[in-house]
């Protein structure tokens, strides 16, 4: 038979006494074929009426697994962020995999207490939250009539989240890295702009606008970001240490500033982990993370003088709630004395809440 010819997805199976089979696979079925040469009117006719079998479908109707699957299709989940769909995904992918041969309609409370018993009470939170999204599309289509979910709470326990660096450990960091070196430039980019991994990756020259303004949109938010970079505003005056080690670390000889030895982008998920290990052995606490920098960067804007406002436009904050959430450990007297200038910049009233 000429190559030209040949048929795809054929599977041979030889039996331990020599008897040959042949199939077609249509989707997760093998349809069986006669034993014949591929070029063969009759196993060529065999092999179209094979293909007309509907592929049989991977989950049960009704199972959670087919419920995950419309959710990860529908509108709700196609509006979040990207970085937020890729968590979810991960989440609810574990939960088709562990769970998903389950029916949707026999789910009780207690099968979900069960469920998320076995995690830390952060994760614990977490799959909550994702079976929460689930369930409650499941009522909105009609799958279930009451929702299991309503009334279970997470496993008690302190949830840490990702504390503030201190400026002790901000000048050891940089006593142990050297100028120049690819740990320096990582933690001054993330520690001037305060943005999340997920933006920082993105950051170089070509963000950076004439007058010398950094400017992004967050992945997580959608919200605009805007810091100096070439220049400080007056008001920033306190920050100029800082801002010349910014300045000093910042490559000359590439677009992007946050890169692997290679030279390429790095991951987001590979930049929060390296600055964990970097951080670690600057001889650091384990709890010195890439997010941490965040925090610190809008606790140092509040002891320079920095509005609510101008907070929240350099760091991306939308909320008055939030900011308090990242400045409650700044140095009190450096809030105290900025405290006029804060009453007398901040003309608006009331941000909605917003999670970060």
């Amino acid at each position: 038979m000429r190559r030209g010819l040949r048929l795809s997805g054929i599977k041979s199976v030889v039996k331990k006494n020599g008897q040959r089979y042949l199939y077609r696979r249509v989707g997760d079925q093998l349809i069986p074929l006669p034993n014949l040469p591929e070029n063969h009117p009759a196993f060529v006719a065999a092999y179209v009426e094979a293909g007309k079998v509907a592929p049989r479908s991977r989950v049960a109707e009704g199972s959670i697994a087919a419920l995950i699957t419309l959710y990860l299709a529908s509108s709700e989940y196609r509006r979040m962020a990207d970085s937020t769909r890729a968590v979810w995904r991960r989440t609810l992918s574990k939960i088709s995999e562990q769970r998903g041969v389950a029916l949707v309609k026999d789910l009780r409370t207690e099968h979900l207490r069960k469920d998320i018993r076995a995690f830390t009470p952060g994760a614990a939170q977490n799959r909550l939250k994702a079976w929460r999204s689930i369930l409650k599309y499941a009522l909105e289509e009609g799958w279930i009539t009451t929702d299991p979910s309503t009334g279970i709470r997470a496993a008690r326990g302190e949830v840490s989240p990702h504390r503030q660096w201190t400026e002790k450990e901000i000048e050891q960091f940089r006593a142990f890295w050297m100028r120049g070196s690819p740990e320096r430039i990582a933690f001054e980019v993330i520690y001037w702009t305060g943005a999340r991994c997920v933006d920082a990756v993105t950051l170089g020259w070509q963000k950076v606008d004439r007058e010398g303004w950094l400017s992004f949109t967050q992945a997580k938010t959608k919200g605009p970001a805007t810091c100096p970079i070439r220049a400080l505003p007056h008001w920033a005056a306190p920050m100029s240490n800082d801002h010349a080690h910014l300045i000093d670390a910042l490559p000359s000889d590439r677009i992007l500033w946050i890169v692997t030895g290679t030279g390429r982008a790095r991951s987001v998920k590979g930049l929060s982990q390296w600055v964990s290990a970097i951080a670690s052995e600057a001889g650091l606490p384990v709890d010195c993370t890439a997010h941490g920098l965040r925090k610190a960067r809008a606790a140092a804007l509040a002891i320079a003088g920095a509005t609510t406002s101008q907070i929240g436009a350099w760091t991306g904050h939308s909320s008055l709630s939030e900011i308090a959430h990242y400045t409650k450990q700044a140095d009190q007297k450096g809030i105290l004395g900025a405290e006029r200038e804060q009453i007398v910049g901040n003309q608006i009233g009331k941000f909605p809440k917003s999670s970060d």
